[in-house]
């Protein structure tokens, strides 16, 4: 059993596995964790694109999130952007990290 800690994982938004599946490369490069889950079985697409079981440890990797056209499939197909509240802007002091601080 690995005792690292696993890397702080971003903004992700749940999908029922079956929209995910609409994207032509997914059967190539989908991971093999994905196989024995339904289309009702949600995924978490993160801000990185990659799209995991468990948003909390990130594992099991279902979708490397780096195939051709995949980013562009989630954001036209899917919509998915993440939310100008949560994208930190550098200009100001308040913001770190995406997070609001005082």
């Amino acid at each position: 059993m690995s005792t690292a800690t696993p890397a702080p994982i971003g903004y992700c938004k749940a999908y029922p596995l079956s929209e995910f599946r609409r994207f032509p490369g997914w059967a190539e490069a989908a991971g093999p964790a994905q196989a024995g889950l339904g289309d009702d079985d949600l995924g978490y697409l993160g801000d990185d694109f990659a799209v995991r079981a468990d948003p909390v440890t990130g594992q099991p990797l279902l979708f490397g999130g780096d195939a051709a056209g995949w980013r562009e499939f989630c954001t036209a197909e899917l919509g998915f952007a993440v939310p100008a509240d949560l994208v930190a802007d550098p200009a100001d002091p308040e913001h770190e990290g995406g997070q609001r601080h005082g």
